[in-house]
């Protein structure tokens, strides 16, 4: 409900720096993230092909992930991976929906590459990202010689992420919705992720820039009194789960709705009477506002950051992945160059707030 519920908010979403980050361990959707890289990062003279070493494995991932974690770790932000887990049933629907439009996509792809529109290729090319177990495989080694943890979740990774910040194991979810918030996650950080720095719109473009998300703030500006009801307008809007939530009813609407029927049951007695839910859900809303209220969690995962391991960072991406040999050690260099000035400059206001 990412797009949806934002249109409602502006108080809450606070601007902040990698600054404002410094020490903090944020959790990372990384199915989410990869999809982000493998989406764009390809090659545009073959519209829309990924990015591949000798022997055909993709690296586009790789490539989006080193820069990604080089440009955030100067800044001591310390990354946690979370892969999903299997999905729960009731998103067996949704899972089918998006492997029909990668069909879809392809079939046009490939359309558009015979007549040679090559920037139109580029455009579905990008819908028909597939995570393989290589791909999968090449990113949790690279996020280990970072030193970085990689955790299984029990089933979603947003509701693991959203447990642990809870149990103060994290300190924020990164993530580009507000779908955690659903989960209970107490803080999100958007924008930390994305690939672009500007991104379009018909009112024109802007900079996407790191944004901090209270819960409470959120629940506040929206005139909430509890989760239940974030999760109502939620399912009232779309959720993972029901993507494209009640025909009809879009954010204002669905916020008036919540404030009306100020709890699950009289507002699921007035959608049964006026709505027909059947087409909206694919199981029952009070199914998937349990699932949010108590999602399927790990309650005993525990992990630990490392110092990057430089030298096998370069033989992975050099030696095994036909990268730039100059490029990825320049690129370290900049990073442990930045660390450092960083680092002295976060000593250097300790000792004056110290003083």
């Amino acid at each position: 409900m990412g797009t949806q519920i934002g249109k409602l908010l502006s108080k809450c979403r606070i601007e902040i720096g990698y600054s404002d980050l410094y020490g903090k361990r944020i959790g990372i959707d990384a199915y989410n993230m990869i999809y982000a890289f493998l989406a764009p990062i390809r090659y545009r003279q073959t519209g829309g092909g990924y990015l591949t070493d000798s022997e055909g494995n993709v690296t586009s991932h790789l490539s989006g992930l080193f820069y990604k974690l080089t440009n955030l770790l100067p800044h001591k932000i310390r990354p946690v991976f979370i892969f999903d887990g299997d999905p729960p049933k009731f998103k067996e629907t949704e899972i089918k929906t998006r492997q029909e439009k990668k069909k879809e996509a392809a079939l046009k792809r490939e359309e558009a590459l015979a007549k040679g529109d090559l920037e139109s290729a580029m455009k579905y090319a990008a819908v028909t990202s597939k995570i393989t177990p290589q791909i999968i495989d090449d990113a949790k080694r690279l996020v280990e010689y970072f030193g970085l943890p990689s955790i299984q979740a029990a089933s979603e990774a947003e509701a693991q992420g959203a447990y642990m910040v809870q149990e103060n194991k994290l300190d924020a979810m990164a993530s580009q919705d507000y779908d955690s918030f659903l989960f209970g996650s107490p803080q999100v950080i958007r924008n930390l992720t994305v690939t672009r720095r500007r991104i379009a719109t018909k009112e024109g473009s802007f900079e996407l820039i790191p944004e901090k998300v209270n819960f409470n703030e959120l629940l506040d500006e929206l005139k909430f009194t509890n989760r239940d009801q974030l999760i109502m307008l939620g399912l009232l809007v779309g959720t993972d789960y029901n993507p494209k939530g009640i025909k009809g009813i879009g954010p204002k609407t669905g916020l008036r709705l919540v404030h009306k029927y100020k709890t699950p049951n009289s507002l699921f007695e007035y959608l049964n009477v006026n709505y027909s839910l059947k087409e909206s859900f694919p199981y029952p809303p009070e199914i998937l506002l349990d699932y949010f209220r108590s999602p399927d969690v790990d309650k005993e995962i525990r992990f630990t950051f490392h110092k990057p391991e430089i030298s096998k960072i370069t033989e992975f991406l050099v030696e095994e992945r036909d990268f730039s040999k100059d490029r990825i050690e320049n690129q370290l260099g900049r990073m442990i160059s930045k660390r450092h000035k960083i680092k002295q400059k976060a000593d250097q206001m300790a000792l004056d707030k110290f003083f």
